[in-house]
């Protein structure tokens, strides 16, 4: 399942080398120090963090799997990758976001479709951990998420105000147990990605682990007001560009 470390010619001449973006974190240690492969097929080192997503790299998954190596302690490109975790990339997925769980030694990866860009501004992103489905109340919104599924949802709440969820679990007689809750500033310009789990040593109860991102309006190209009308276009746009 381990995918071999190729040269940049095969990757490109091999159809069943996806181009992928990802975004990474660690989910246990707060920094992890890693390496995958970039577009070019070549080692590069990239830092998990606990507490944000990575910024996107552009790989090449050869025979749809994703993996993650030990960064190289040195930069002879014949020093041999020792691979720490990998996964299958998801049928036709360009983007995602690569979980690594647990230690170097041990290290766990997951694989999550990303469904960012400005559509997700606003939005939370819900991941049920749990071993139960897990009932969740917030401003009109009452859902049931299954264990193992995720829902995103945007909280209708107004901007630059707080909200308050709360999480339910499954009691014995069939009635849903308050198990937690969750306060938040709505912001429209934030997505968040939150994780349900068991509470360690608390039973019935969910801890919630989770990271936000800023999402960056898109951009519209616009046409100069008063474009240059003479033919020294040259020297107008160095001087636009000079006064940004």
């Amino acid at each position: 399942m381990i995918a071999h470390l190729l040269i940049l010619g095969a990757l490109s001449a091999d159809p069943d080398a996806a181009q992928v973006s990802v975004k990474l974190m660690s989910f246990d240690d707060p920094q992890m120090e890693l390496a995958m492969l970039n577009a070019e097929g070549r080692p590069e080192p990239v830092t998990l963090y606990a507490h944000a997503l990575s910024e996107p790299v552009t790989t090449l998954c050869k025979e749809g799997q994703f993996t993650l190596f030990r960064r190289p302690k040195t930069t002879d490109p014949k020093e041999v990758l020792v691979p720490i975790a990998t996964s299958p990339v998801p049928a036709g997925a360009t983007k995602l976001i690569a979980i690594v769980s647990g230690s170097d030694d041990q290290a766990r990866l997951n694989l999550i479709l990303d469904n960012g860009g400005t559509a997700a501004a606003g939005t939370i992103r819900f991941f049920n951990l749990c071993p139960k489905s897990v009932g969740l109340s917030m401003p009109g919104e009452r859902r049931i998420l299954p264990s193992g599924q995720e829902i995103t949802l945007h909280p209708q709440v107004k901007p630059a105000q707080y909200g308050q969820a709360q999480f339910f679990l499954p009691g014995e007689d069939g009635n849903w147990l308050i198990a937690g809750g969750l306060r938040w500033l709505q912001l429209e310009d934030i997505r968040s990605l939150l994780f349900l789990l068991p509470a360690p040593g608390e039973e019935g109860q969910i801890k919630v682990r989770g990271v936000e991102e800023r999402i960056a309006a898109e951009t519209k190209q616009t046409a100069p007001v008063n474009p240059p009308a003479s033919g020294n276009k040259k020297t107008a746009i160095s001087k636009t560009l000079s006064q940004r």
